[in-house]
């Protein structure tokens, strides 16, 4: 193989490699934000007023933005190395009618219903880091 073709594909390796740990990174600081936004969504179901429904909505939008990173992230290791589709958009959505409701109709219901969301998106975080994980493992990324 020639200079050139190396140097093409050590460089296609590098971006991978950046590309799957800046995803993961991101990965994990959603995930933070959706814990942090679960445990203030228990306080405002058991008594919370707009002060911890807008803390708890600020930890949600937090999440959302490195969400949006990961995706951008997702999709730059996808274009290098992985045909599958795991920077799916909709995966990762909570939903402009949980903010809605939890905020604009602050009560129990709402509040619960906000968790349930909550709860899953921090399931599929919690997914998408598994799946980025052994995707690097497999591909001796460290």
């Amino acid at each position: 193989m020639s200079k050139r073709k190396l140097s093409k594909v050590d460089a296609e390796k590098r971006r991978v490699v950046e590309a799957s740990k800046h995803a993961l990174d991101s990965l994990k600081e959603a995930k933070k934000d959706l814990d942090s936004a679960f445990r203030w969504g228990i306080i405002d179901v058991v008594g919370g007023m707009y002060l911890v429904s807008g803390i708890k909505l600020a930890k949600i939008e937090s999440a959302k933005a490195h969400i949006r990173d990961a995706m951008i992230w997702l999709q730059q290791f996808r274009r290098e190395n992985d045909p599958t589709d795991y920077a799916n958009q909709k995966y990762m959505r909570l939903g402009v009618l949980g903010s809605v409701l939890d905020f604009g109709l602050d009560g129990v219901g709402p509040d619960i219903y906000a968790q349930a969301r909550i709860a899953g998106l921090r399931a599929r975080v919690k997914e998408a880091i598994r799946r980025m994980e052994k995707l690097m493992k497999d591909a001796g990324i460290d």
